[in-house]
């Protein structure tokens, strides 16, 4: 006899460790934007929400974030502020890919998830980076980035968060039909 309860902890407890080990392998994409640093964290999320649904693949993604907030952070208010955003980017960027899915899983609607997630990003990051993210690290931190709030939107987090979608969408897409059946079939057998 399975228990579920159990089998679908130590599956959020694997993506989730698996997610923040994936954050250790952060490149800069941007010259100039070097704290704008792409990793392939959300695919653990993503592979979490087919696997287990949108909630689960939620906890995968603080879990993660916590984690890196606590260990790697140091528990400071920059890496609060950096965890909250990635954590609130991973959870935008996985409902629409999870939404267009389940609605009927074909290689179209997941392009069409990958287009809509990687939109609501964009949109999404550039709002929260402009009115929220850079002036709370402005006036919390003091920081002075050398350049306008409106300059950073329009030559550093779009164009990052566009590099980032497409990344993160193509390594989804190539392990994404082989992975999820895998982990699935595996989780029926145990």
């Amino acid at each position: 006899m399975r228990n579920t309860k159990t089998q679908k902890m130590v599956t959020i407890s694997l993506l989730a460790s698996f997610s923040y080990l994936l954050l250790f392998l952060e490149i800069p994409v941007l010259p100039g934007f070097d704290w704008l640093k792409l990793d392939f964290s959300d695919i653990p999320v993503l592979i979490g929400s087919f696997v287990l649904g949108p909630v689960p693949a939620i906890i995968i993604a603080f879990i993660r974030s916590l984690l890196n907030f606590l260990i790697k952070g140091g528990g400071n208010i920059l890496s609060l502020i950096g965890n909250t955003t990635g954590f609130l980017a991973s959870v935008i960027f996985m409902f629409p890919i999870y939404k267009m899915v389940k609605k009927e899983n074909t290689n179209k609607n997941l392009f069409i998830g990958m287009f809509i997630s990687s939109i609501s990003l964009i949109v999404f990051m550039s709002i929260a980076n402009y009115f929220v993210i850079t002036p709370m690290y402005i006036k919390v931190l003091g920081m002075d980035f050398g350049i306008s709030i409106e300059q950073m939107v329009l030559y550093g987090i779009i164009p990052f968060n566009v590099i980032k979608s497409i990344a993160v969408s193509v390594v989804f897409f190539a392990t994404y039909k082989k992975l999820v059946p895998s982990i699935e079939k595996r989780m029926s057998i145990i």
